[in-house]
């Protein structure tokens, strides 16, 4: 019996040493480019047909210079691979050298074309270039920031334009409107959710009043909701605007603007990255400061105020 329990140990030793042994050739391989097609042309309308995977990187060698690849798919239309040419000077002498990013699992059909569209001979050796194919993998796991532009208009509720109460008899302020547009950047979909309207302008009017052109920036966190790619989603968040405004008065100053708000956000997704259309409302209590305190024969001096009002606004926004 103990000789069998020493034939077992040994015969597992042996059998662990071979998996160690191929896991580490399979590990020192991992990072060599794998040849999919080695074919010789001679001209005419001959293809050779390849099963390519998306998220993969490919890289097509030619033998001949200033020639590109034809690709189709048979029988039935899809989505084609992108493809992207070496410039001559990164290429060796006398070769051609193109990059194939396939965004669909499929069979294609891969020809060689020269300039005109003409078939030419080359040979056609066709890799799948590991490290490049990592890369993209990463990109497409980790993706940066979505970048866009939002467009908003609303109404705010009236406060008046100075920082000491208006004298008796004037004419109460009135409500106005808003028109944004700025420039913004978010999170990508699984990520902690933020944003930020980075850099935006609005143009305030209000009647029987200057109308105001701000300059201000506005970070945004979200709440409630959650982002994930492929998938449209809702979100609930606070928000935070701080603006500089110029306006057009003979008492004119530079007013600021400071806005606590919440919003709520209808995030459509169009693309495995998250980018696609964004439809949000938002309301802001607006704490404006800044504004003149008067000056005689215009304004008396009176008790200092701090103009506040209601903001309402619903924008429509595109990321990618």
């Amino acid at each position: 019996m103990t000789r069998s329990a020493m034939t077992v140990a040994c015969l597992l030793v042996g059998l662990a040493s071979t998996l160690r042994a191929q896991t580490d050739t399979l590990a020192q391989s991992d990072g060599v480019d794998a040849l999919v097609v080695d074919h010789d042309f001679t001209g005419g309308f001959e293809f050779v047909r390849v099963f390519l995977q998306a998220g993969q990187v490919y890289r097509a060698e030619l033998s001949s210079t200033d020639v590109s690849l034809e690709i189709k798919t048979p029988g039935r239309a899809i989505q084609l691979p992108r493809f992207y040419t070496y410039l001559p000077s990164d290429t060796p002498s006398g070769s051609s050298i193109v990059e194939i990013h396939p965004e669909v699992d499929t069979e294609y059909e891969i020809r060689p074309t020269g300039i005109a569209n003409s078939r030419v001979g080359t040979r056609l050796r066709l890799y799948r270039d590991v490290r490049a194919s990592r890369r993209r993998q990463y990109v497409k796991n980790n993706p940066g920031w979505e970048v866009g532009v939002e467009l908003a208009s609303g109404w705010h509720s009236a406060y008046p334009q100075s920082q000491v109460a208006l004298p008796a008899g004037s004419a109460d302020p009135q409500a106005g409107t808003d028109v944004d547009f700025c420039f913004s950047a978010r999170t990508p979909p699984g990520k902690q959710g933020f944003g930020w309207c980075v850099l935006g302008l609005g143009y305030q009017t209000q009647h029987a009043a200057p109308n105001i052109l701000w300059i201000f920036t506005e970070p945004r966190v979200r709440i409630l909701g959650h982002s994930r790619a492929h998938e449209s989603s809702w979100e609930l968040g606070a928000l935070l605007r701080f603006g500089v405004g110029m306006i057009s008065s003979p008492l004119a100053k530079s007013p600021r603007v400071l806005g606590p708000g919440v919003y709520v956000a209808r995030h459509i997704r169009s693309s495995s990255g998250g980018g696609g259309l964004s439809l949000q409302m938002t309301y802001t209590r607006a704490f404006y400061n800044g504004f003149a305190a008067g000056t005689p024969g215009t304004f008396p001096v009176g008790e200092s105020i701090a103009p506040k009002s209601h903001r309402l606004a619903f924008g429509v926004g595109w990321y990618k």
